[in-house]
């Protein structure tokens, strides 16, 4: 008794329970019934819409199910006895709890054959056009989504895009034989009395191809969908309308979103998913215990879009189109494709011309200040020579006397040598030209001199022999060294390469640092001025060394600077200007310890380019021998 008692409690729970959860997990369902063909763009979109939203309600889950009647290819009592035997089958065990109908097709076989199939079951509409669900008498428990659908829409929009318009050309299935475009036969009427109406329906595509070719100036075309033409080939409408719009010597208006971007001008459009999305939303409540008859029919308005292709292909201005209108399909600019990267070529461009201003700003800045440097720097250059002019006044004076007292005393021996018995003509002859020569000395110290301490003393660069430019200077303070008991040693190579340049500028460096050596050496005992010249590889060295009591190590470092002197009345410009003219010059000054005491002021300047090409023959010769 007991083992037959767990045999059917096994039993039960083997069949009964499984079927029981079954049923639980199961009741919510959702199919989707659908007027079309599988595999329409517009209607999977639709069905997709639906699915998705359904799956995001984030409650139990829901089953999906998804049908099509192909009502635009097949019909009759027949057709619709085997498919309500194929419904029944298929979903004997698998109960529905809302079925959407895609479609008027859809709704009025669910209106009529919905007690055969699933008694009592919700129906939600989607898809359907606002006219036809105000003409029919819904059974109850029955809600849904209309859509924005009218002859009307399209012709208006024809209006827009060929002013003047006068004749429509409708290409498609027949309006009878077509399920969303149905309704399109009562508003003809209407429309044909303010305009001609072209029939191209129902044409073969070689008859359809010539009729678009030849339409008049006048004339838009209506494209509603063709799913097969006269000769009974089936089409996709949607693949379609590139084909028509290429054909088509006029503006297409269409208006469905599976038709875009296809080359037509576009229209009021309706788009599949805020009616899949609203019909799932209505779906949603009446799961959640709501009656589809309480529920009010919800209306989702078409956009207003067109194609921007095919404004720039019949030349019409978007200021043309209604307010509000969509353009789509635009091929972006230069802006809206490459911003970022055109943004950052023009912060590029502007930080690079803010640069480069600045870089002229500097670049004249210094410039204006090199000059003004210098102009200051020629300023102190004139004031350093008219400083030394005093110091050297005295000497200056010898110079210039020298030559004046010599013309002085042969002009009396020549005037005594005149008024002789017979007067001595050949001593007059010696005297005369000694006078001359005196004279011509004169001028050239008065020259020198006036060169030497004008202010625009700058002359053109020629060959300088270095060597003669010391002895010039040493004749100019020959005077100032004997009142100071300056003993001089010359050592003056022989055969010294010249060297280019400027002579009054190279006489003033050799005559500052001589007067700096003579000044260290005033307070100290002996006082001996060492001027050595030598040929270096490719430049000549001049060294001037004194036995002052030199320089102390921490100024070796500044002691070329502008302004820094160790002097008690010293300008600090004398040294800087040396710097500046030896530099100029391509050459270079420094200053060392002496090699007992006092200081070594060295300058080198490169040899003329002649006088090196002799000194490296000089070398080759010596080496040789």
């Amino acid at each position: 008794m007991r083992s037959r008692a767990l045999f059917w409690l096994s039993m039960f729970i083997g069949w009964v329970l499984p079927s029981l959860l079954l049923a639980d997990t199961s009741h919510r369902s959702v199919l989707v019934l659908d007027q079309s063909s599988a595999g329409l763009p517009f209607n999977t979109a639709l069905a997709t819409a639906v699915r998705s939203t359904l799956s995001s309600a984030g409650k139990a889950p829901i089953s999906f199910y998804s049908e099509h009647l192909d009502a635009n290819r097949f019909f009759g009592p027949d057709y619709e006895d085997a498919y309500v035997q194929f419904l029944k089958a298929k979903y004997l065990e698998r109960p529905i709890s809302v079925v959407i109908a895609v479609g008027v097709s859809a709704l009025d076989f669910m209106a009529r054959r919905r007690q055969q199939i699933w008694p009592s079951v919700p129906v939600v509409f989607a898809a359907i056009d606002e006219a036809t669900i105000a003409s029919l008498t819904l059974p109850g428990n029955i809600t849904g989504a209309t859509m924005q659908l009218s002859l009307q829409d399209m012709v208006k929009v024809a209006r827009v895009v060929v002013p003047g318009l006068k004749a429509v050309a409708i290409v498609g299935d027949p309006l009878e034989r077509q399920t969303f475009y149905r309704h399109f036969k009562e508003e003809l009427p209407a429309i044909a009395s303010h305009f001609e109406i072209i029939d191209l329906t129902n044409l073969p595509m070689a008859e359809l191809k010539k009729r678009l070719a030849v339409l008049s100036g006048n004339t838009a075309v209506i494209y509603t969908g063709i799913y097969y033409d006269s000769e009974g080939v089936s089409y996709v409408p949607a693949e379609l309308v590139g084909q028509i719009a290429e054909w088509a010597n006029r503006p297409v208006v269409v208006n469905v979103s599976s038709y875009l971007n296809k080359g037509a001008i576009g229209g009021y459009i309706v788009q599949a998913d805020p009616i899949g999305q609203q019909a799932a939303r209505l779906a949603l409540r009446i799961l959640d215990g709501e009656s589809a008859s309480e529920l009010p029919v919800v209306n989702v308005p078409s956009r207003l879009i067109f194609e921007w292709p095919a404004l720039q292909r019949w030349k019409i201005s978007e200021a043309s189109l209604p307010p509000g209108s969509e353009v789509c399909f635009r091929d972006p600019t230069a802006w809206e494709q490459y911003r970022w990267q055109i943004l950052a070529i023009g912060a590029a461009l502007i930080v690079q011309a803010g640069l480069i201003s600045w870089l002229i700003y500097e670049h004249r800045r210094r410039s204006v200040a090199e000059v003004q440097s210098r102009n200051a720097m020629a300023e102190l250059t004139h004031m350093n020579r008219i400083a030394t002019a005093g110091e050297l006044s005295a000497s200056i004076a010898h110079e210039v006397n020298q030559p004046l007292s010599g013309i002085t005393l042969r002009g009396s021996a020549a005037l005594r040598w005149l008024a002789a018995k017979p007067p001595d003509l050949e001593k007059v002859r010696v005297a005369l030209t000694q006078i001359v020569a005196a004279g011509d000395r004169a001028g050239e110290i008065v020259g020198s001199l006036r060169a030497m301490f004008k202010k625009d003393a700058t002359t053109p660069r020629v060959a300088v022999d270095i060597n003669k430019k010391i002895r010039m200077v040493l004749e100019i303070v020959r005077v100032e060294l004997q009142d100071n008991n300056v003993e001089q040693r010359l050592q003056l190579a022989g055969n010294l390469p010249t060297i280019k340049g400027d002579p009054v500028q190279l006489q003033q460096v050799i005559l500052n640092l001589v007067m700096n050596a003579s000044e260290a050496m005033h307070s100290v005992q002996p006082r001996v001025l060492q001027i050595q010249t030598q040929a270096t590889s490719n430049a000549v060295r001049v060294a001037i060394e004194d036995t002052g009591e030199g320089i102390d190590p921490a100024n070796m470092n500044r002691i070329f600077q502008t302004l820094f002197t160790t002097k008690p009345l010293g300008m600090g410009v004398g040294l800087s200007i040396c710097r500046s003219i030896i530099e100029s010059h391509g050459g270079r000054i420094w200053v060392s310890r002496g090699n007992e005491r006092g200081s070594i002021f060295q300058f080198e300047l490169p040899m003329a380019k002649t006088s090196t090409a002799k000194a490296q023959r000089h070398a080759e010769y010596a080496d040789a021998h």
